[in-house]
């Protein structure tokens, strides 16, 4: 997957000569960071359009309700949470994921499932590079790259297992919630963000050692008793 990323990466910034690209319309942006209620207390309530001519001391008191990229990523939560949760394709893919060879001797097209799991999670990272652009109305090669540990480590946090059949969206939901509370937490007490990355390392290798010793643990639990 990182290698993959590694050649993806680098013919990306190969095609944009290294440099951000920008020009793109504004109109789309409301998109990116826009909200879907907005409301000025006892003058005014809008949906999904932010007012227009409003003074300086109104913007102050203007209220945004709901980002619009927050809606768009709860839809999608809901949707994969119920396909993983009560769907033939869902039920596959833990089975894959706890046992590859079981699961093709259950009659489970290993290949062909793998290939959809792999342009769903495609579709995911376009769909955020394409969210990122619409937000600040640019786009970056590297944009988001540091996020591929925060990733990793908020499935781990949210129960996920790394050898494989085990864990949910709404717990992958919560672990990344956890982070970003980690972050603002950390920014509010002026405190090195650079600290959180250094925690998100620890959590990632405490959940590797016990994800490969847990087994062998379990095991000699079994054979004592």
């Amino acid at each position: 997957t990182f290698g993959m990323y590694g050649i993806a990466y680098g013919f990306a910034e190969i095609i944009c000569d290294n440099v951000p690209i920008h020009g793109l319309p504004t109109s789309l942006g409301s998109l990116g960071h826009g909200y879907l209620f907005y409301w000025l207390p006892g003058k005014l309530f809008s949906l999904l359009s932010r007012p227009e001519n409003l003074s300086r001391e109104e913007l102050k008191h203007l209220v945004s309700i709901v980002p619009n990229v927050t809606i768009i990523t709860f839809i999608f939560i809901g949707i994969f949470a119920f396909i993983l949760a009560k769907t033939k394709f869902g039920q596959h893919t833990y089975a894959i994921g706890g046992n590859i060879n079981a699961a093709e001797r259950a009659g489970v097209n290993v290949k062909v499932h793998l290939i959809k799991v792999y342009m769903i999670s495609s579709f995911f990272a376009s769909l955020a590079g394409v969210m990122y652009a619409l937000r600040f109305i640019t786009g970056r090669a590297p944009a988001g790259s540091a996020r591929l540990l925060d990733a990793v480590v908020a499935v781990v946090i949210g129960g996920a297992s790394l050898s494989g059949g085990k864990g949910t969206i709404m717990g992958t939901v919560i672990g990344a919630l956890i982070i970003g509370a980690l972050e603002i937490g950390l920014v509010n007490l002026s405190i090195p963000t650079y600290n959180l990355h250094i925690a998100v390392g620890c959590i990632l290798i405490f959940a590797v050692l016990v994800d490969q010793f847990s087994p062998e643990l379990m095991h000699k639990e079994e054979e004592i008793r």
